[in-house]
């Protein structure tokens, strides 16, 4: 009876995590050629910073996986806690996708001239 009801929810569960959606920032953007130097550095420092975030937010993730994979091995219990491990790399995604953004806005205000 337990398992009836439990085997549904780990699915359910482990579901949930995997679907996270994600919507990274564009490498690329509308107006980026009309940015000036100033307002290229300042993105590039605010990527910077949120990048660092999202690495610390996975990293988070990471330990908190591992701890729910050892928490696994309890009976009954444990199939629960492993099926909530995330598996989504959402963290991984938008710091990737912020250092490409910082790379495209780099190689902009060399072309424009900017001073580093």
């Amino acid at each position: 009876m337990l398992t009836r009801i439990l085997a549904p929810a780990c699915a359910l569960l482990l579901c949930a995590c995997a679907a996270r959606e994600v919507t990274p920032v564009a490498m690329a953007q509308p107006g980026d050629d009309a940015l000036s130097c100033e307002a290229i550095h300042q993105q590039i420092a605010d990527n910077s910073l949120a990048e660092a975030k999202y690495i610390k937010q996975d990293k988070a993730v990471a330990d908190a996986n591992v701890a729910k994979q050892v928490a696994g091995v309890i009976p009954i219990a444990g199939i629960a806690i492993s099926a909530s491990t995330d598996l989504s790399n959402v963290e991984q995604i938008q710091a990737r996708a912020l250092a490409d953004r910082n790379e495209r806005l780099t190689q902009l205000a060399k072309q424009k001239g900017c001073p580093t």
